[in-house]
């Protein structure tokens, strides 16, 4: 368990680390700039931000990220799908995309 996310995933892209993990139902991601010591703060002041809910308590999976500050692309659990979020905005917001 990493600081409250239980079942946590990691992706390192151009010197940040992304991590997300389950707690209470949903999946959260977090930002990183030396390798999870502390989080990188969102626009909102915040250092996580919610990614879906409601969410399998499972690990997610980082399907694709394009660059820094555009697309990541997540896989979450959510039974009997996989529910596919996208975010534009480097983690900032989320959007269902497809439920396979």
């Amino acid at each position: 368990m990493v600081q409250g996310l239980s079942y946590p995933m990691a992706f390192e892209h151009n010197g940040l680390v992304y991590l997300i993990g389950y707690r209470g139902g949903a999946q959260y991601i977090r930002r990183s700039a030396d390798g999870g010591e502390t989080w990188l703060s969102f626009r909102d002041g915040a250092t996580e931000k919610l990614v879906a809910s409601p969410s399998d308590a499972d690990r997610v999976a980082f399907v694709k990220m394009d660059t820094q500050g555009c697309r990541l692309v997540v896989g979450v659990p959510n039974y009997p799908n996989i529910d596919i979020y996208i975010s534009a905005d480097d983690g900032e917001t989320w959007e269902l995309e497809a439920s396979l």
